[in-house]
Protein backbone atom coordinates (compact mmCIF):
# COMPACT_ATOMS: atom_id res chain seq x y z
CA UNK A 1 0.00 0.00 0.00
CA UNK A 2 1.41 3.34 -0.95
CA UNK A 3 1.81 5.98 1.74
CA UNK A 4 -0.50 8.43 -0.05
CA UNK A 5 -3.23 5.80 -0.29
CA UNK A 6 -2.84 4.92 3.39
CA UNK A 7 -3.00 8.59 4.34
CA UNK A 8 -6.13 9.14 2.27
CA UNK A 9 -7.76 6.01 3.72
CA UNK A 10 -6.97 7.12 7.26
CA UNK A 11 -8.31 10.62 6.64
CA UNK A 12 -11.49 9.20 5.09
CA UNK A 13 -12.02 6.86 8.04
CA UNK A 14 -11.49 9.64 10.58
CA UNK A 15 -13.85 11.97 8.70
CA UNK A 16 -16.46 9.22 8.56
CA UNK A 17 -16.23 8.68 12.31
CA UNK A 18 -16.54 12.43 12.96
CA UNK A 19 -19.59 12.63 10.71
CA UNK A 20 -21.13 9.57 12.35
CA UNK A 21 -20.66 11.12 15.78
CA UNK A 22 -22.44 14.32 14.77
CA UNK A 23 -25.29 12.36 13.19
CA UNK A 24 -25.58 10.10 16.24
CA UNK A 25 -25.97 13.15 18.47
CA UNK A 26 -29.11 14.03 16.48
CA UNK A 27 -30.72 10.57 16.60
CA UNK A 28 -33.67 9.73 18.81
CA UNK A 29 -32.79 7.81 21.97
CA UNK A 30 -32.99 4.02 21.57
CA UNK A 31 -36.02 3.72 23.85
CA UNK A 32 -38.25 5.93 21.68
CA UNK A 33 -40.34 4.58 18.81
CA UNK A 34 -38.71 5.10 15.41
CA UNK A 35 -39.90 5.07 11.86
CA UNK A 36 -38.48 2.59 9.38
CA UNK A 37 -36.42 5.41 7.85
CA UNK A 38 -34.92 6.27 11.24
CA UNK A 39 -34.12 2.60 11.88
CA UNK A 40 -32.47 2.33 8.47
CA UNK A 41 -30.48 5.50 9.11
CA UNK A 42 -29.30 4.12 12.45
CA UNK A 43 -28.31 0.83 10.83
CA UNK A 44 -26.36 2.66 8.10
CA UNK A 45 -24.51 4.71 10.71
CA UNK A 46 -23.61 1.62 12.71
CA UNK A 47 -22.40 -0.12 9.53
CA UNK A 48 -20.33 2.91 8.51
CA UNK A 49 -18.72 3.19 11.94
CA UNK A 50 -17.86 -0.51 11.99
CA UNK A 51 -16.31 -0.30 8.51
CA UNK A 52 -14.34 2.84 9.45
CA UNK A 53 -13.06 1.27 12.66
CA UNK A 54 -12.05 -1.85 10.75
CA UNK A 55 -10.21 0.24 8.16
CA UNK A 56 -8.40 2.19 10.89
CA UNK A 57 -7.40 -1.06 12.61
CA UNK A 58 -6.03 -2.42 9.31
CA UNK A 59 -4.03 0.77 8.87
CA UNK A 60 -2.69 0.52 12.43
CA UNK A 61 -1.70 -3.10 11.85
CA UNK A 62 0.01 -2.16 8.59
CA UNK A 63 1.91 0.66 10.29
CA UNK A 64 3.11 -1.74 13.00
CA UNK A 65 4.18 -4.29 10.39
CA UNK A 66 6.09 -1.63 8.45
CA UNK A 67 7.72 -0.35 11.62
CA UNK A 68 8.83 -3.89 12.48
CA UNK A 69 10.17 -4.38 8.96
CA UNK A 70 12.21 -1.18 9.24
CA UNK A 71 13.64 -2.31 12.59
CA UNK A 72 14.62 -5.70 11.11
CA UNK A 73 16.22 -3.94 8.16
CA UNK A 74 18.21 -1.64 10.45
CA UNK A 75 19.31 -4.61 12.56
CA UNK A 76 20.48 -6.53 9.46
CA UNK A 77 22.25 -3.45 8.14
CA UNK A 78 24.01 -2.88 11.47
CA UNK A 79 24.96 -6.56 11.68
CA UNK A 80 26.37 -6.63 8.13
CA UNK A 81 28.27 -3.40 8.79
CA UNK A 82 29.98 -4.96 11.83
CA UNK A 83 30.88 -8.11 9.89
CA UNK A 84 32.80 -6.15 7.26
Amino acid sequence: MKMRTATLDAAAAVNLLKHARSVCDQLNPLGTPMTMAELQQRAQIVDSVIRARTKLQLLRNRAIALENAVERFKARKAKSGKAA
